[in-house]
């Protein structure tokens, strides 16, 4: 065990290697500082793009459209037997008045639209059924349900030739989005590996040096009988100084570069700001960044004690 005055020492030790290295050590602080920004980045971008995603599939519903010549009564049987599928949540009937006057609704600020509606003369819309799952995973049973055969008579068709169920459509766009964060955190994570094995070497020649600059206070250290512990400590908590202010200059760095970003991502997605989450997450982030650094440093100096420091 380590008594509280060689603790202390040990500790001051690892102050004056630090600034004795100067010029190195903020080059060692940089590097690292890169590598832990990346890291970061990759967690919490690919945490956000997650929470985004899981917004998107507890929006999408199905939509099933109906042929305008189709009786409502018909139309309310097939929704009756939807409710009472265990994978169903909700079904809610829209009439093609009801869609049509929706639509007027969320257009009424667009002139152009109105009027192409008008040239029209008649409702292109179709009646509809609007079905909520109880869990997004469960929207690929509902729609097959749907696309049954004894439904071909009553669904609507598109141009080519498929029934009107929107399903496909939305939950292509969720296998696009999934697929692409899939992409960015493999992408993410191997750059991020390339950076902190950069920032292991950068760190491990830093400890070096400092080893190599204080070989005569070590020899004098091992004449006087000087622990291991004694020696080797200042080197780690060194390697740990280099982690430490690495993490806090990423913090600093992370404030005003997702302030900046906050606006942008509100904007493509759909109210969702990377600065509000970050804000909200600060705790998590700084723990991920300071555990990060610190795992760099101390391991980087671990390296380098074993290898250049025989005592």
């Amino acid at each position: 065990m380590v008594d509280k005055i060689t603790l202390r020492r040990i500790l001051k030790w690892g102050f004056v290697n630090f600034f004795r290295n100067g010029v190195v050590s903020i080059a060692t602080v940089l590097v690292m500082s890169l590598s832990i920004f990346m890291i970061g980045s990759v967690i919490l971008g690919g945490s956000f793009v997650s929470v985004f995603i899981s917004s998107l599939e507890e929006k999408v519903d199905i939509g099933a459209y109906f042929n305008s010549t189709v009786p409502e009564r018909e139309i309310l049987a097939v929704a009756e037997e939807l409710q009472k599928l265990p994978e169903v949540k909700s079904v809610k009937y829209i009439s093609a008045d009801e869609a049509l006057a929706n639509f007027k609704e969320r257009h009424k600020d667009d002139k152009t639209t109105l009027q192409a509606l008008e040239v029209v003369g008649q409702n292109p819309f179709s009646p509809n059924l609007e079905i909520l799952a109880v869990n997004p995973s469960e929207y690929g049973a509902i729609s097959k349900f749907l696309e049954a055969d004894r439904f071909s008579p009553l669904l609507d068709v598109d141009e080519n030739g498929e029934k009107k169920i929107t399903y496909r459509q939305n939950q292509l766009a969720i296998d696009k989005l999934t697929s692409l964060l899939v992409t960015i955190r493999r992408v993410g994570l191997a750059l991020s590996l390339v950076l902190a094995l950069i920032a292991l070497m950068v760190a491990h020649s830093t400890v070096r040096l400092a080893i190599y600059n204080s070989r005569e206070e070590i020899s004098v250290m091992q004449l006087v009988g000087a622990s291991r512990a004694f020696i080797r400590g200042p080197f780690l908590v060194e390697g740990v100084i280099h982690g430490i202010i690495s993490a806090i200059f990423t913090l600093a760095i992370f404030y005003p570069v997702f302030w900046f970003a906050g606006s942008k991502t509100e904007n493509i997605f759909g109210g969702l700001n990377i600065f509000e989450y970050f804000l909200s997450n600060i705790f998590q982030i700084v723990l991920v960044l300071f555990v990060s650094g610190i795992l760099l440093g101390a391991l980087s100096a671990t390296i380098a004690i074993r290898r250049y420091l025989r005592v």
